[in-house]
């Protein structure tokens, strides 16, 4: 957890660390490619041989999102290949894809295609540049040059005078509980059952006033229907109320993944940096415990006073 001191906020505890991830099935990797062979290590871009080279490439534009799934990464290799390795630069690993086809624009080269999926936990340089490297290979193992292309990933975040954001990196149900602070005896809590921060049992409240006193953006792959954008975002447009939060991750259900690693931030002011994050990862374990009210592994706690 990492706090930015001077804004209002104090952390009292973070709780749900990340375990290992078996680095054969690329479950560490930022990039996920479907139907790829993963190997563990970063991608080389040294010079080697000349050939076979990537003659094209296109991913249809340069911009990334966090979370962003079946993002289309084609192109065309030169004579000889066989294989195409691909990548991001600075990753925990790499893909190998077979070629597919005859190129019918240009004999004697192939084409290759693959949908590439993106961890919201990416890590990007200043700006959020990455570098997606490609190269060709042979049935030798030989390979031709590195193609590099530069690729921006953008954070999407709501505004707000408070917003809290989970995140997660794969096809899994989880969701986010936000505990607000309460003057009575009674439990206020932001989840999917309940999107308002509105007290249990108001009547006649407008869409507005549901807004003003913090609302769930979504609930992501609900029921194992995958949308994916695996974010949800509780959002307080206006002055959050002070005093104690309470926040967790329920995991509904893993839909089918093994594991779901997820983040938690919190974010103040519109301000780019988070002032508190924490980091844990789900297992089938963590589908087995109820899920309604105060369900979930407790992410953060802390004391907000705008």
């Amino acid at each position: 957890m990492r706090v930015a001191p001077g804004l209002g906020i104090v952390a009292l505890a973070s709780l749900g660390a990340c375990s290992g991830t078996s680095p054969s099935s690329g479950q560490g990797a930022w990039m996920h490619v479907e139907g790829a062979q993963y190997y563990a290590g970063t991608i080389d871009v040294s010079p080697q041989a000349d050939e076979p080279a990537v003659h094209s490439l296109s991913t249809q534009n340069g911009v990334l999102y966090p979370g962003v799934i079946d993002k289309s990464i084609t192109g065309t290799v030169g004579p000889g290949s066989s294989a195409v390795i691909l990548g991001l630069v600075g990753d925990a690993g790499y893909w190998v894809i077979p070629v597919s086809t005859f190129d019918q624009y240009t004999p004697g080269d192939f084409t290759f295609s693959c949908k590439a999926s993106f961890s919201a936990q990416t890590q990007t340089a200043d700006g959020g540049g990455l570098t997606l490297a490609v190269r060709a290979t042979n049935l030798k193992g030989e390979m031709g040059p590195a193609l590099l292309q530069p690729v921006v990933m953008e954070a999407v975040r709501p505004a707000g005078d408070l917003v809290i954001s989970l995140d997660w990196d794969t096809q899994a149900d989880l969701d986010l509980h936000v505990q607000l602070p309460s003057a009575d005896a009674g439990v206020n809590e932001i989840w999917s059952r309940k999107p308002s921060g509105l007290p249990i049992g108001t009547i006649g409240a407008t869409f507005d006033e549901g807004t003003a006193a913090g609302y769930l953006d979504r609930d992501s792959n609900s029921q194992c229907a995958i949308d994916g954008n695996r974010v949800e975002n509780v959002i307080f447009p206006g002055t959050a109320p002070s005093g104690h939060y309470v926040v967790r991750v329920d995991t509904f259900s893993l839909c089918g993944e093994a594991t779901a690693r997820w983040r938690v931030r919190v974010f103040k002011q519109d301000g780019s940096a988070p002032v508190l994050e924490a980091f844990g990862q789900s297992t089938d374990t963590d589908t087995r415990f109820p899920h309604g009210q105060g369900a979930g592994v407790q992410a953060l706690v802390f004391d907000y006073n705008p």
